[in-house]
């Protein structure tokens, strides 16, 4: 029996020219943790979209757990232990944490009574947000917001864990925060793929990366070995490469950024995840 818990078979998506998948084949394991990155437009979103069930492929197949599940909309998949998080915490802001964590448990994962509680309590522990329980989700700060977002997908039950650049915009302390949040979600034997701009938050966590263009994967394998891909180096990390004060090569994605050193400023604005500077050393990524 194959440990792989997602597969995507010749998986082909298209908005008129725009190219999402072009014979994508993909497959992730039981517990694995995937880092996705890409240039801004690349399809990241719309293949979790294709994952979750929010879109449906022109062609190919999806499989999660061995079964096919190509044909089933996003409650059934999510129910099968698909959760996910989108790049813009959207929760209810008129209800309290607790309640927002609830409507998943039994609206996303199809719980009801004691056990719908106990899991929208449990995700609420799980992410360190269990204080802010009964405060109004309007009035959370962002960082407050994305555990909230990976809580109320934590409570749905997922086997595998779709997160959506939940960095973005966060702080270096905040991003070192939820890593270690979806370390522990990860410990338990959650699967996860993570697409991410604040390429250190990836590299702290993810044992495998895989780089999206055009449709396709161009590179697919260990942080450093991506990196180090001439073509993803190429229409990822461009061409605009300076050298750091502390004799670091500092990689430019995006628009180009201040030349600072990751130490002093934050590498990235908050609010701004246009802006991320990857930093290499003798082949490795920090």
């Amino acid at each position: 029996m194959s440990n792989q818990i997602l597969e995507l078979d010749h998986l082909t998506k298209r908005f008129g020219r725009v190219v999402i998948a072009e014979d994508l084949s993909f497959s992730v394991g039981a517990g694995e943790t995937v880092g996705i990155v890409g240039p801004n437009g690349a399809g990241k979103t719309s293949l979790f979209g294709l994952i979750s069930g929010d879109l449906s492929p022109g062609a190919g197949q999806v499989s999660f757990a061995g079964r096919n599940i190509t044909r089933l909309d996003s409650a059934a998949r999510c129910r099968l232990g698909i959760g996910r998080t989108y790049q813009v915490p959207r929760p209810f802001a008129g209800m309290t944490v607790f309640e927002n964590v609830l409507v998943a448990a039994q609206q996303g994962g199809g719980l009801r009574r004691k056990a719908s509680y106990a899991a929208a309590a449990g995700a609420l522990e799980r992410t360190g947000i269990a204080g802010d329980a009964n405060v109004p989700a309007g009035r959370l700060g962002l960082l407050a917001r994305k555990r909230l977002e990976i809580a109320r997908a934590l409570a749905t039950g997922p086997q595998l864990l779709l997160l959506d650049e939940v960095a973005g915009g966060l702080t270096d302390p905040e991003v070192t925060v939820l890593v270690e949040i979806v370390r522990g979600i990860n410990a338990e034997g959650v699967a996860v793929i993570w697409i991410e701009h604040v390429v250190r938050a990836l590299t702290s966590l993810v044992s495998r990366m895989a780089c999206l263009y055009g449709g396709e994967f161009i590179g697919d394998g260990t942080p450093a070995e991506v990196f180090a891909n001439p073509r993803v180096r190429e229409v990822y990390l461009g061409s605009d490469v300076s050298q750091a004060p502390d004799g670091k090569e500092r990689h430019h994605i995006g628009r180009p950024t201040n030349d600072i050193s990751r130490g002093d400023d934050p590498p990235y604005p908050p609010g701004d995840t246009s802006t991320v500077q990857a930093v290499t050393e003798e082949g490795d990524l920090s």
